[in-house]
Formats: C-alpha cells, structure tokens, sequence
C-alpha cells in the first residue's frame, strides 16, 4: 500500500482519539484506516497463498474522474487501418462471420471472436453475431463476446442495452468486460452533437454502472468506475449517484470496497471525490478515499481544509489525515491545523499534529515545542515527531522523537506501541546503521506483542528497515511461535535477505509443512541467490506425499532461483507440467520457463496454461502468469485479451503493471 507512515499513524491518532476508529455511519465514528501492511502467518493451500505480499491488502478501486468529456482516442487494442485494408476488411469480416456461426467447440468460437475484436469497428456487420455470443452458456465466450462489441466502437452503442444486462452476470469476468465495453463505446464516440436517442442510451448506463461499482468483486468496481467517467455524467447526477450509491450508505462494509476502489484510481478519482465532498451524506467517506490516494489527491486542499475547520469532529479529524497523506503540498492547510490543535476533541488534536509534521509546515515549530511538554504523552510524542519530521537534519530533534516513540513502544497503551513501530520506522532513514538494527532488535521482540496490531507495524517496520533488520529476524526464526511471520518477513525483504538463506535452508526441514511452504517462498523472494537451496526444493518437490502447498512453493522457488543454478529439477518439473492438478501443472510450466525460456515446445504448451492462470482467483498466480506470458513475447498473442483485461481492472496494482509490460512486450515484434 502506499503511504505506509501515514495509514499506520493515521490508525494510530484513530484508535487513541475519544471516538475511536469503530464501525458507524458517518458522520459517527470512523472505520479503522487501511493497514499498510498485514504480516501475518501465511498460508500454503497454493503458491498464490504462499507467495501473496505480507501487505494484502484488497487493491483501491477506482472513480470517475471528471464531469468532463474525455478526449476521444481508439481503444487501445485496436489499430485504424489502411484505407486498402478497410476495403479488403468486409470478406475478412465476412469469413469470421462463417468461422464464428458454425464453430461447435468453445476455442475455436473464441478465436473467432478476437479476430474480430482485431478489426475494430471494421467488425460492425458482424455485431448481430457477437451479440448472440453474449448469451452463449460459456462464460469464456461471454466475456469475449462482450470485449469485442467494445472495440466495434460508437458504432456499436445499439448494443448497449446488451452490455448493461451482462452487468448482472454470475460471472465477474463477464461483468467486467461489459462495464469496459460501455466504457470503450462512449470513448470511441468522439461525436459533437448527439442525437437525443443516443443521449438517452448513455444517461440510461450510468444507473446500472453505479450498481456495479458496489459489486462483491473488485475488478467489476474498477471498470465500472472507469466507464462512469468515460460517461461524464452532469455534477448533479453524479452527486446523486455518490448519495444513493457508493459513498452514503450505513454499511462500512458496502462502503469499504467501493472506497478501495476509488483510491486505488489515484488522481484520475479526485474530481469524483471532489464532488462527494460537497454532499453531506458521503464527504466523510470521500475524506477517507482521498487519504489513502495521498499527494495525488493535492487538488482537494482547499475544500479539506474547509471541512476539517468547519465539519463535525469525525470529519475533521479525516479531512486533517487526508491533509496529511497528500504531504507538503498541503501545507497552506497549515493555519486550519493549528487551529485544530485548540479542539475539544482529542481525535481532532492528534490528527492535526501528525497533519503539521506530514505537510512539514513552516511556523509551526514554537506550538509543537509547547506541546512536547502537554500532560498527555502521546499528543507529546506526536508532536515531537512531528518537529523531527520538519527538521530532519536537527539531530537534537530526530534523537529526542525517536527517545519518546521507544518509550511509547514500551508503554501500556496497545495503540501507542502499534504507533510508535510506525513512527520510529518512519525516522529510520534519519538514523546511521547501528542505530538501525538497536531499532530492528527492538521491532522483532514487538513482533510478540499479545495486541495483534502491534506485531502487524513492527513487522511493517521490520519490512521498511530493509537490510539493517536481517540479524533480528535470524534471531527470532528460531521461535515457533514466530516462525511463519518472521518468514511473511523475509519473504517481504526479497534480495536484502540473502544473508539469512542458509537458515532459511534449514527451516526447510521443519515438522510443519506449512512452515516448510513459508520458508520456500522467502528463498523464492531471495532469487538466484538462493541457489544453495536448490537440492532441497527439488526434494520437496519431487515428494509425491508432500501436501500440495508445499510442492508449489517449491516449484515456485526454483523457478525464481532460476537459470543454470535449478537445472536439476527439470525432468521433475517435467513430469509435473502433466499433473491432473492445474495449479500444480501451471507452477510447473511457470517454473520451467524460468529455467529453460527457450524451450519451443514448453513455450507452446505453456501459453494456454498460463491463459488461464491470468484469470485465476488468487494474485500471484495472475502475476507471474503475466510475467511469464510477457517474456514469451509475440509468440503470446492469443494472451492479449485477458491480459488486456487484467492490466485494467486487475484488483491488484502489481498484476496490472506486469500484465501492462507483458503486452507491450507481446506487441513488440
């Protein structure tokens, strides 16, 4: 996640304010904030769980970004052609007509289907037959059926009434590929002056669209999102919408999605949010969204510093935390904040002290100095901090912070100590190397704390510290009850970890399998450098008993070891390529393409298993699925539709950039 200092601080001026961070309709107590970062034992059912980043937290979705028409462009998949190719294209379409009405088996239908989708809106007379592959029972076909009426362009906004049913599809892939398709449509309609009909026909989307983006499944939010702004409905619609929809509803748990949603679109949400911020009903929730964008949100200053003077104190204290996230660029806020520091409400004191540090507001230094000195400690700490943060190269100042986030690390408050891991980590880069790793020692023994939320940010800690923290995870691998954490740790630490693989080798060796599936995946985050693992992975491998998380995470190891160094688990990974078990057959072939990239028939054979490994549930599958499809180049072209997909509307940040460079690569001859 990003911002990782200010959500965990955030959290932490939350959880000690009056009001807390519980669950409440706004403008009543606050969620708790995004946590950064989760370490926590992980899981070994499949590589995606052994694999998945101690930060798994579900992606930010996305938010119309403005009121505004978009510029018209092509949609991307699509080249114009040539005036002599466009002559030529209506027996082409013609014979995809054909190819695509009597085909009787589900690839050959799909491939049809994309080879249309090729053509663009060239494939208009071939609409009736794509609309009629919309009802196919294969939801394979749907979802292509549906991509490449969006890529027809504005010819095909008949269609639309089509699109808005496959909303509602039991199949998420299905849904999404309609919302981006009505997005496409509108895009590709560059027209300026509609007729009155085709207006109707996309004001009658934004309804459907807005029901979408509150969808259980994080890739239907996101490209419904994306076409509500490709839409541009009015300001008032689209406040309207916010209300009814996606921000104003009493249920934190409805809410919290379609907000992940929004953050996750960083700046292109901000006009979107900056119209929920007018609306009583859901400028709470806006101030939450545009915290967890951070300084891409800089254009909401102005009505945030509005709302944290002048809005109920839940909303102040999050408008101040938003201020906060967005950073220096904040700071003309600066006068709202010290005001702030005068509340009534200790919620709204801390946030305004964390919120003057974060923006490293000038003038500021007299009154945080005086409350240095106030009976409450932790609004002492908070403004210490807070000094060190807008003087990062006062000694005097940083020592002093970081001698009372210690003490607060020690303390009896559970939320103080979870605080102060992130405030001291966050002061880290100020320190030379031995005060580092006193620190590193200090965040491993916090690992134990009996309040989960303290372990969690001394292991975010630990993760940020980077290598100064090694020898105190090495130390504690020791200790069962903080094995599988330390592990998430390590794994975290990828290459800066290299001093630990030897004992990483050796908890290869641990009565518990899931452990053993833990200690892999930190040597598979290690890379080559872990070669020395290799015999004992390969074992593991080859371990027809082993449970099935644990045969994964070593294959995935070798692969990321990779090259000459995991030759000798080929023939294995051979042999496993065949499994019965897909997820053990796709880890496989992943794997050998690691080792052996210029395997002609494993690259064939590979690129229909990792297809399907791009749509695969869990998102380390969808990543390394993409990777690989990527290093495969323009042999991977049947892949560009689902990575079309995924580098779009993946819930997942990273899966989106890999499946990002991977068509690049793919389109690249």
């Amino acid at each position: 996640m990003r911002h990782e200092a200010s959500i965990q601080w955030a959290g932490l001026v939350c959880g000690l304010a009056v009001v807390g961070c519980s669950s409440a309709t706004p403008p009543q107590p606050a969620p708790q904030p995004p946590k950064p970062v989760a370490v926590a034992p992980a899981t070994t059912d499949s590589v995606a769980e052994a694999v998945a980043p101690a930060a798994a937290v579900e992606p930010a979705a996305a938010a119309p970004a403005a009121a505004q028409p978009m510029p018209r462009t092509p949609p991307a998949a699509v080249v114009p052609p040539s005036a002599p190719a466009a002559a030529e294209g209506s027996d082409a379409v013609a014979a995809l007509r054909s190819r695509l009405t009597t085909a009787t088996e589900q690839d050959a239908r799909v491939l049809a289907i994309d080879d249309l989708a090729k053509l663009g809106q060239n494939a208009r007379p071939a609409l009736e037959e794509l609309v009629a592959c919309t009802a196919d029972a294969n939801p394979r076909v749907r979802w292509h059926a549906a991509r490449a009426i969006g890529l027809v362009g504005e010819d095909a906004i008949g269609s639309l009434p089509v699109l808005l049913k496959l909303l509602e599809d039991a199949d998420p892939i299905v849904a999404t590929q309609a919302a981006a398709a009505v997005g496409l449509i509108r895009e590709d309609d560059g027209r300026t002056s509609l007729p009155e009909a085709d207006v109707q026909a996309y004001a009658a989307a934004v309804e459907p669209l807005g029901r979408a983006a509150t969808h259980p499944d994080a890739r239907v939010r996101r490209a419904a999102v994306r076409a509500l702004r490709r839409l541009s409905p009015g300001p008032g619609q689209l406040a309207q919408l916010l209300s009814r929809r996606l921000l104003a509803d009493a249920d934190p748990s409805v809410v919290m999605p379609a907000l992940h949603t929004l953050a996750d679109m960083d700046g292109e949400a901000v006009p979107f949010l900056l119209e929920a911020l007018k609306e009583p009903k859901s400028r709470y929730w806006a101030a939450v969204a545009l915290t967890e964008i951070g300084p891409e949100a800089a254009a909401a200053v102005e009505p945030l510093a509005g709302l944290a003077a002048a809005g109920e104190s839940e909303e102040r204290m999050q408008a101040l935390l938003a201020l906060a996230a967005i950073g220096p660029q904040a700071a003309t806020a600066a006068p709202v904040m010290l005001e702030s520091l005068q509340s009534d409400d200790s919620a709204v004191r801390f946030a305004a002290a964390f919120a003057l540090g974060s923006v490293r507001a000038a003038g500021a230094d007299e009154t945080l100095a005086a409350i240095t000195k106030a009976a409450d400690p932790f609004l002492a700490e908070i403004a210490s901090w807070a000094l060190a943060r807008i003087h990062p190269d006062d000694k005097t100042l940083v020592d002093e912070a970081v001698r009372r986030l210690r003490g607060g690390l020690h303390g009896d408050r559970p939320k103080e100590r979870a605080a102060a891991a992130s405030g001291l980590s966050d002061l880290a880069t100020q320190l030379d190397e031995p005060a580092r790793r006193e620190l590193a020692a200090e965040f491993a023994a916090a690992l134990a704390d009996n309040v989960p939320d303290v372990g969690i940010n001394a292991g975010a800690a630990l993760i940020r510290l980077g290598p100064s923290s090694v020898d105190a995870l090495r130390e504690k691998l020791s200790d069962p009850a903080l094995r599988a954490q330390v592990l998430e740790i390590f794994a975290a630490l990828g290459p800066a970890a290299k001093p630990a693989v030897s004992d990483l080798i050796r908890t290869l060796d641990d009565g518990d399998p899931a452990i053993r599936g833990d200690a892999a995946v930190a040597l598979a985050a290690v890379g080559a450098d872990a070669a020395a693992a290799v015999p004992m992975l390969s074992a593991m491998l080859a371990d027809p008993a082993a449970v099935p998380g644990t045969r994964y995470a070593a294959a995935y190891a070798l692969g990321r070891i990779g090259g000459p160094a995991a030759k000798p688990a080929v023939e294995t990974l051979r042999t496993l390529s065949d499994s019965q078990d897909e997820m053990m057959a796709t880890v496989a072939v992943w794997a050998l393409l690691k080792i052996e990239p210029q395997d002609g028939p494993l690259v064939e054979k590979a690129i229909p298993i990792l297809r399907r490994a791009a749509r695969a549930e869990r998102e380390v599958v969808r990543l390394e699925a993409a990777v690989a499809l990527g290093d495969i180049g323009p042999a991977a072209s049947s892949a560009i539709p689902i990575l079309e997909l995924i580098s779009e509307d993946d819930p997942s940040r990273a899966v989106r950039d890999a499946a990002a460079a991977a068509l690049k690569k793919i389109r690249t001859p």
